[in-house]
């Protein structure tokens, strides 16, 4: 029987780790060699020697594969370093093309840092609470006789009840509404701005954190209350507050039951303290739970998880209809509750009682767009001006060609070229910004504390944006340069070629497109602002300083104490006058009331009215005009029963003849009064708004405001003045004033606020596009250097030669003005439709920001125009 013989296999896992080191074309071959060396070695030595030797020669390969990958690394830290070199003489040799990149690369990405981490703050409002998104504020649309006639933020006081109670998709509800209390611990008062009442669960829904107390207890009896970590510290130091007790209006003790730590800036709520919302029913009724025509109470309801509001206006209209439907008919009027998104109130409601001023949504992506389109300009600069240097560098790009480099070794030189300079503009950029942070902030009315963002997501997105666009305008830019064919360059044929010139002027006219629409914006939102405010109020408002009504247990005191301060402030001679109202001018009044109607209509000619309390003296005082009738006087004696209108309430009730209405009797609440007067409609709210309807009740001394003119121009001296009087009446309560113009301007705060980042932005766009415009015409101006001292020599004048070496550039900017005029109309018309008082959009307002981009276009480029004209032939022509 013959013998089977012997078959010797090689180690498997080094022929395998071989394969993934080895490139396939040479792999075959390599391991067939080693397996043949080792079959013959096992042959004549044995299995073991065979494997040994195996061994040692494949990983002789593996050293030999190595030495070529370090040869590799070797002539990439070469070539990156010709990179550099080459780079570096480039920007060296052209130091005023490589300021003006450089420069205008790094304004554009500061700007459009400045406004992205603007416009995340004010997107980012209200998303530190969680479970967020399932929480809505329940905000209350009122009509009268189908017309809408009052949003309010804090409106009907049982919205969320009735929704909680009707509807299973509603999980829970907090109840709010705001206090007029002062506040005292033993003998010291404290000012406390923003105090309201709140439901026991409030920080069980609002993820508010507690620093002493539990969420479920701290709200749930009557008369607790839960204080801010400021005013904590600022009435009881670093002592424990549990425990220790507050004195509301001299009167009532609170328990403090708990500390919450201080809301951050990025929340549309604002308060210092919160009652339990029980003693709010303890002090009015349980009415104020369930109430419908109850108004200034704010309502957030938690939907069931997955729940779509939009699913839910049928069902809120059901409640509306099942619960009031009928009364609201037979009074013509009607109420929409809508589900706010928590994270969507700051920027997409301005309503009656906001806790705190809100912002603006299409403010806010205005000026992103505004942001875009400076980065926008500084890329397309950076791209202009490189593509135009191009024919400088076609021969370089030529003679490279020829001698052997491939097209990708070019492109990545030239993307390398562009990385860098991107690079240093982003350095420069990241100076800018942390030198200017904190006067942005300032600039913007910003709290000081504000940092930076906070969110991973906003740094990723931001540098993403600024990698992509260094990216895509170094790209292109490459990719011409590397694309020049060498037997053209070298014939010295491209230089008259039209090679890119067609997008050069694509995005030269995108540049002063877009210039042109900001300096129309600036210009159209300057002329509004200066329209609101050179209005005519219909009021006296300067000279006076304003104090709000202390509080106290009972009116009867009040009225003492009153009286006492009125007297002592007019025997002052530094006191002109002096008046007491529940509303001030710049602000819409509190009191809104409806189905208020004449005596003898029925219910369904009722209408809804904004109520003022008066003195005898707040007509005068404020300078406002009487159109029929009489003012509040107290020779009347019985002035109580009597109201004066205004003539928008005077057209609203149905009259045109203010003559006529002095006969007729308001029926307002259940009781009846005289109209006693029209007077002239005014401005109570700033021009922005259309006249209110406005009904005057006489009170002798109604709490809210004093307003005090003051008879000189030593506000300081009036204000201790004041002081003194006012301690004299009211002892340590606190002193609370401010001057009516102030708050009068405040309403444009808003406007006032988006024009100056607008205007900014526009100007850094204007000036990034402007050092784009000074750089390309250099450097074009320069190429036609020789093509002018001929045409001098010919004969052509400086005048001929400028306007021979200008005409192109203002060709593109008339195409930019012709493309311009439907874009601006368009936007600017958009955002002036939210004001009842606006300029027109007449064609001066377009012509004025057209005329300033020539003549700024015409300069910039008359520079080099100039210069070039008068240089002498013999120099520009010697060389030829």
């Amino acid at each position: 029987m013959t013998k089977e013989p012997i078959t010797y296999r090689p180690p498997q896992r080094i022929t395998n780790l071989l394969g993934k080191f080895c490139k396939p074309q040479l792999f075959e071959g390599i391991a067939g060699d080693l397996h043949e060396q080792f079959l013959e070695d096992a042959s004549q030595k044995g299995k073991t020697i065979a494997q040994i030797r195996y061994y040692l020669k494949a990983f002789g390969f593996f050293r030999m594969l190595f030495k070529q990958r370090k040869k590799s690394n070797s002539n990439l830290e070469a070539m990156l370093k010709n990179y550099l070199t080459i780079t570096y003489r480039n920007l060296a040799k052209h130091p005023f093309y490589s300021f003006i990149n450089t420069i205008g690369l790094a304004i554009g990405m500061s700007a459009g840092f400045m406004i992205l981490q603007y416009v995340y703050f004010e997107l980012s409002y209200d998303n530190f609470f969680e479970n967020k998104e399932n929480i809505y504020r329940v905000q209350t649309n009122r009509y009268n006789k189908g017309e809408l006639s009052t949003q309010w933020a804090a409106g009907m006081a049982g919205g969320g009840y009735h929704l909680k109670n009707d509807i299973p998709e509603v999980l829970d509800y907090v109840q709010m509404t705001q206090s007029s209390a002062q506040i005292s611990q033993g003998d010291d008062y404290f000012d406390v701005e923003d105090p309201y009442y709140a439901s026991a669960n409030f920080f069980q829904v609002f993820s508010v954190p507690l620093l002493r107390g539990v969420d479920s207890v701290v709200l749930k009896e009557p008369f607790t209350v839960v204080l801010s970590e400021t005013l904590s510290k600022k009435m009881f130091g670093n002592e424990d507050p549990v425990g220790q007790r507050i004195t509301m209006n001299d009167s009532r003790d609170f328990e403090v039951t708990g500390v919450f730590q201080d809301l951050p800036e990025r929340s549309h709520m604002k308060f210092d303290l919160l009652y339990s919302f029980k003693s709010f029913v303890q002090f009015t009724s349980e009415r104020s739970r369930s109430a419908w025509n109850w108004d200034g109470f704010l309502n957030y309801v938690v939907l069931r998880e997955g729940t779509k509001p939009e699913n839910m206006v049928s069902k809120i209209n059901d409640v509306v209809e099942a619960r009031q439907g009928e009364q609201l008919r037979e009074d013509a009027a009607w109420i929409e509750l809508v589900l706010q998104p928590l994270e969507k109130i700051h920027l997409t409601s301005n309503y009656r009682m906001e806790i705190k001023p809100t912002g603006d949504e299409t403010t806010t992506y205005f000026l992103l767009i505004i942001g875009l389109f400076v980065l926008f300009i500084a890329w397309i600069n950076y791209i202009n001006l490189t593509t135009a240097r191009s024919i400088n560098r076609a021969k370089e790009v030529g003679i490279r060609k020829v001698m052997g480099s491939q097209r990708k070794q070019l492109i990545g030189q030239f993307l390398f070229e562009s990385l860098s300079i991107n690079f240093m503009a982003f350095l420069l950029a990241a100076i800018f910004i942390v030198i200017s942070f904190p006067f942005f902030n300032d600039f913007i009315g910003r709290s000081i504390a504000y940092t930076w963002p906070d969110a991973p997501y906003f740094w990723l997105g931001s540098l993403g944006v600024f990698v992509l666009g260094i990216i895509l305008s170094g790209f292109y830019p490459a990719w011409v340069l590397a694309g020049f064919q060498p037997v053209t360059v070298l014939k010295g044929k491209f230089s008259g070629s039209d090679k890119g010139n067609l997008l050069r002027k694509g995005l030269v006219t995108f540049q002063f497109l877009s210039s042109i629409v900001l300096i129309t914006g600036t210009f159209v939102v300057y002329k509004q602002m200066n329209f609101l405010q050179s209005q005519e109020l219909g009021i006296t408002i300067d000279q006076t300083m304003v104090l709000r009504t202390p509080s106290f247990s009972s009116d009867s005191i009040y009225d003492i104490k009153n009286n006492i301060f009125i007297d002592d402030l007019r025997s002052q001679s530094i006191v002109r006058n002096t008046a007491t109202s529940s509303a001030i001018p710049g602000r819409t009044p509190g009191w809104n009331a409806g189905g208020i109607r004449l005596i003898q209509q029925s219910d369904a000619d009722a209408n809804q009215y904004r109520v003022i309390g008066a003195d005898d003296q707040f007509i005068d005082y404020y300078g406002i005009e009487l159109v029929a009738g009489r003012k509040f006087s107290s020779q009347f004696g019985t002035e109580e029963n009597n109201v004066i209108v205004n003539e928008a309430a005077m057209k609203r009730i149905g009259f045109l003849d203010p003559d006529s209405l002095m006969r007729e009797k308001l029926f307002f609440w259940g009781d009846t009064f005289n109209i006693v007067g029209v007077v002239r409609d005014y401005r109570q709210e700033s021009p922005k708004q259309a006249y209110d309807a406005l009904i005057f009740r006489y009170f002798e001394s109604p709490g809210g405001f004093y307003s005090i003119r003051i008879n000189t121009g030593n506000m300081q001296s009036a204000v201790q003045t004041v002081q003194a009087s006012w301690e004299r009446a009211f002892n340590n309560k606190p002193f609370d004033f401010f001057f009516l113009d102030d708050f009068y301007n405040e309403q444009y705060n808003t406007e006032v606020k988006f024009g100056s980042i607008f205007s900014l932005f526009s100007g850094l766009a204007i000036l990034v596009a402007a050092l784009g415009l000074f750089g390309l015409s250099s450097f074009i101006t320069a190429m036609r250097t020789k093509e002018i001292g001929v045409r001098k020599v010919l004969g052509a004048s400086i005048q001929n030669l400028w306007i021979l070496l200008t005409t192109n550039f203002l060709k593109l900017v008339g195409l930019a003005i012709l493309l311009s005029l439907p874009l601006s109309y368009w936007l600017l018309n958009s955002w002036l439709e939210d004001f009842a008082n606006r300029i027109s959009l007449s064609w001066w307002l377009f012509a004025i920001p057209a005329i300033s981009l020539i003549v700024v276009a015409a300069l910039t480029v008359s520079y080099h125009t100039i210069k070039t004209a008068f240089l002498n032939p013999a120099t520009t022509l010697k060389d030829e």
